[in-house]
């Protein structure tokens, strides 16, 4: 059992590593297609999105932190594209990087209202809340974050120790649980939701509220898993996703209803 919940213990702690995924995002202070700062609040509205996606946020016109000042390519760029048409309001949300790279779009929010403060925040809204939970990007390489050739030999080295490890972890885990008797459950539950974070995904139902987090390993298809106190794999199966636990000395596999 406890070389069981070692190898887990192992698995979140590899997983982890070496994660350079985005932590800041900037936002216009005024999008170009209006005449003033933050009209009919659109640019707080936006802001505030990103804020709640767990990001630090900045207006193109504060005031950053040292880090980000000095290297700009530590944060995703918002912009918003009008193309309105006759009776139609239409906004597209893009995200680019500092080299001018498009990382996403949203999809198109479109609106008929004829009040502009009603139609503009409508798309907006369409437009933002289609990039929920899409944005899991790592900082690409720039002149501010290039490291030596010396610096590069010991990453590409850290890397595949971590690799290798990972992959014995792997393994170690696929014999742990060949090596007992598995109880497959399958209990009725709603169908949850798979939000990629950092290092993974939670799932989290309609509430919502958050009932599993994943943790990234080599294999797609096999996460390390916790559910509360309990901590486990969640692998996928012939017919969908398990989460494999020990309880009393006994392997349980519970079949869930998930979305990726």
């Amino acid at each position: 059992m406890k070389k069981y919940i070692s190898i887990f213990v192992l698995l979140f702690s590899l997983s982890g590593f070496s994660q350079e995924n985005y932590k800041y995002v900037i936002v216009p202070e005024k999008f170009e297609f209006l005449k003033s700062k933050n009209q009919y609040g659109l640019n707080a509205l936006t802001k505030s999105f990103f804020e709640t996606e767990g990001y630090t946020v900045f207006y193109d016109t504060d005031a950053l932190p040292i880090d980000l000042a000095n290297n700009r390519c530590k944060a995703m760029l918002v912009d918003a594209v009008e193309s309105n048409k006759l009776f139609t309001t239409n906004v597209v949300i893009v995200i680019k990087d500092c080299q001018n790279k498009i990382l996403i779009e949203s999809f198109k929010g479109s609106s008929r209202e004829k009040s502009y403060q009603v139609a503009y925040n409508e798309v907006f809204r369409t437009a933002l809340t289609s990039l929920k939970g899409q944005l899991n990007f790592k900082v690409p390489v720039s002149e501010g974050n290039k490291v030596s050739n010396i610096d590069k030999v010991e990453q590409v080295e850290i890397e595949k120790a971590v690799n290798d490890a990972v992959e014995e972890a792997r393994r170690a885990v696929e014999e742990a649980v060949s090596a007992v008797e598995i109880n497959e459950q399958t209990i009725p539950t709603e169908k949850l939701f798979a939000l990629p974070t950092e290092t993974g995904y939670k799932l989290v139902d309609t509430v919502p509220n958050v009932i599993y987090i994943l943790g990234n390993t080599n294999n797609e298809n096999v996460f390390t898993a916790t559910k509360g106190n309990l901590q486990g794999v969640f692998t996928k199966k012939n017919d969908g996703w398990y989460f494999e636990y020990k309880h009393n000395d006994e392997l349980i596999a519970q079949k869930v209803n998930v979305k990726f």
